[in-house]
């Protein structure tokens, strides 16, 4: 892909480490810079920042501050991530120190952050990369979502754009949440078009073809490992090929060739990798994140062998699975209900 504006000399590129999508989507934007001749600096914490060291082996990647988020279960999600706020708070004041720390010292032309509010320095261009615009409340609580489309509105204030990684027409993946009532309440909107790290990978052969069932695990704790824990027990009863990807970029990521039968597990994948299982599997399983949406449409598997599951309680997957079933681009089911 081009990079969206002339390319700076430096850049300094943050993302959040809730899941790994932040830093799989932000990717193509680094790869763009790169081809640009910028130099580079990474920042995120945690599993991204992991899955960042893999990706660019050469790069610099700085710690941020962790933002301490655990998705309890089922009713309880927004409560504890309304108890988590203090922390996040803490986090993007942290943040917000080490960039103005940084830039004084470097003098970054650019810092592009992806979902991390504190992520910007006076002085430099400062460009905030979100597809959630528009909140997607809880049941019954839809008349707080222009107060949250206001709220995101105040806290982007100072950056100088808001880059959105889906279309302004057309099919639009992130539906009502990349796209607000009052778009006049926003800085500059930038539509950049789905990004995924999949645009210009060939498929590995080796992990081509024969798979009944590709699994990806992904999101924060404690409701990664829960959905890890439940898909390794479903798959090792079904018949047939299955390969288990556990989203764990911190262990070694497995090559070569997987076995013929049953069930593959491994802690991460290769981009090649995984785009050969994907474009190769008669049913994909995963939660339906934004980024994995756009990965999916990116190697054309966006259609009826996804089965989405949201984590319980979390509004946004909820809303994008339900808007993708409703386009036969996808299924929706209940983690309670997977089988």
């Amino acid at each position: 892909m081009e990079f969206p504006i002339p390319v700076p000399r430096s850049a300094l590129v943050c993302a959040l480490d809730w899941g790994l999508g932040h830093v799989a989507r932000t990717t193509p934007l680094v790869r763009a810079l790169l081809a640009g001749g910028s130099k580079v600096t990474l920042a995120s914490n945690g599993r991204s920042a992991a899955w960042w060291r893999v990706e660019f082996p050469d790069l610099e990647v700085r710690e941020l501050p962790d933002y301490g988020v655990r998705y309890a279960p089922g009713i309880w999600l927004v409560p504890a991530l309304l108890g988590s706020l203090p922390r996040i708070v803490r986090a993007i004041r942290g943040e917000a120190a080490l960039v103005a720390a940084w830039q004084r010292q470097e003098g970054f032309d650019l810092v592009l952050s992806d979902n991390r509010y504190g992520c910007h320095a006076p002085g430099t261009t400062s460009i905030f990369v979100t597809h959630q615009l528009r909140l997607s409340a809880p049941r019954g609580l839809g008349w707080s979502e222009p107060i949250g489309e206001r709220l995101v509105a105040r806290m982007t204030r100072p950056f100088q754009e808001i880059w959105v990684p889906d279309r302004q027409d057309g099919i639009r993946l992130s539906g009502k949440l990349g796209h607000p009532v009052r778009k006049d309440r926003f800085k500059p909107l930038r539509y950049i078009g789905p990004l995924s790290r999949f645009g210009e990978v060939l498929p590995d052969p080796a992990w081509s073809g024969g798979w009944d069932a590709v699994a990806l695990v992904s999101g924060p704790e404690p409701s990664r490992t829960a959905f890890e824990s439940k898909l390794r027990q479903i798959l090792t009863q079904r018949s047939g090929r299955h390969l288990l990807v556990c989203g764990r970029p911190e262990s070694s990521s497995t090559g070569g060739r997987p076995a013929s039968q049953g069930l593959v597990e491994v802690p991460h994948l290769g981009t090649g990798a995984l785009a050969g299982a994907l474009t190769s599997s008669r049913e994909i399983i995963c939660r339906g994140g934004y980024s994995t949406l756009m990965d999916l449409e990116a190697l054309g598997v966006l259609d009826g062998r996804c089965l989405f599951v949201p984590t319980p309680g979390q509004t946004e997957q909820e809303y994008l699975a339900k808007h993708l079933a409703s386009q036969d681009l996808g299924r929706k089911v209940a983690e309670s209900d997977l089988v």
